[in-house]
């Protein structure tokens, strides 16, 4: 895994990171018209999602266009404390509010929508959308709810509030893994449990403590095809892997006061798509496979990006390529 690259304002879209832009620049150089504190971040399309949380909404880092914009919104569709952001492959945007108390829906050209929930009865961590399903974690009530994408209807809801198994307390982050499953980030409870797409429980990963394979304060939460799951922990402020068996393999990043630290980080994306845009950033010889998006809350760096890949040359046992397991 290695550093790429790092989005923290629009200038960030324009200046390669190069010795003259450094010396013209400065090395710490901080853009007031900047991202202040981001939570979720997503990309589709070329476009890098970041919701900010002192912001009041959401910024627009696009890639094709070099530029840079950011969505506040108004009247019904204000956002007061966004967190997190699901983007549909049409660009329907899902972003969640925590003093709002509701999901609030943008089409593709970032205009207001609808809402989902009334402002009483959840408080909306993170947001994910499968086929016609719409899946809210609820920090207040300890569940994930599950609502009708076109009606707007509530479903059912996963767990109850507890430390058993199948029960969360303080779900922070959701996501979807190959195999179809719910995985969530519990802040409380310290650990990830598994779940299908009905609400039956598969199984947790994870415990508290400070070892590897523990957590702290787990949040964003991502997996790649291969299954291998990504943890972001704010408190030991690394990202932990684990494979599809829930065993610990690694974790990188630390806290620091250069571009490639990671400063109380909060949301991690694992994406296949836009590669191309970030071999220009990779060491010669280095060839992506995938990369990683993860938000600092604090530092220079409020976006860093990291890719995963293999050295030209370097025979890895034991690793195939994409290619060949396709």
């Amino acid at each position: 895994i290695q550093y790429l690259t790092s989005y923290s304002g629009p200038a960030d879209l324009i200046v390669e990171d190069s010795l003259f832009s450094r010396f013209i620049l400065g090395e710490d150089e901080n853009d007031p018209a900047g991202i202040n504190k981001p939570y979720g971040v997503t990309i589709k399309d070329g476009i890098i999602y970041v919701v900010d949380i002192r912001g009041s909404g959401y910024v627009m880092f696009d890639l094709n266009e070099k530029k840079y914009d950011t969505v506040h919104s108004s009247f019904s569709g204000k956002m007061r404390k966004p967190i997190n952001i699901f983007v549909e492959d049409d660009k329907t945007k899902y972003v969640t509010d925590t003093i709002r108390n509701v999901v609030i829906v943008f089409d593709k050209n970032n205009k207001f929508i609808k809402l989902i929930g009334n402002g009483e009865e959840f408080k909306p961590s993170d947001v994910l959308v499968v086929e016609d399903k719409v899946f809210i974690t609820d920090i207040k009530n300890h569940v994930v709810h599950v609502y009708d994408k076109n009606s707007g209807n509530k479903l059912y809801s996963i767990g109850s509030v507890g430390s058993k198994e199948g029960e969360l307390f303080y779900p922070a982050n959701i996501t979807i893994s190959p195999e179809n499953t719910l995985y969530i980030s519990e802040t409380g409870n310290f650990r990830i449990q598994e779940f299908t797409l009905d609400g039956k429980f598969i199984r947790s990963i994870g415990k508290v403590g400070a070892g590897p394979g523990q957590f702290a304060r787990p949040k964003g939460i991502s997996v790649d095809r291969e299954g291998n799951i990504y943890v972001v922990d704010a408190a030991f402020q690394n990202i932990q892997i684990f494979n599809k068996s829930g065993e610990v393999l690694m974790y990188f990043g630390e806290p620091g006061s250069s571009k490639v630290n990671i400063n109380l980080p909060a949301d991690v994306i694992v994406d296949y798509e836009h590669v191309a845009y970030f071999q220009k950033y990779a060491k010669p010889g280095f060839k992506l496979e995938y990369i990683i998006l993860v938000t600092s809350q604090f530092g220079i760096s409020k976006l860093n990006v990291f890719g995963y890949g293999r050295m030209e040359g370097v025979d890895y046992i034991g690793r195939k390529s994409n290619a060949n397991r396709q």
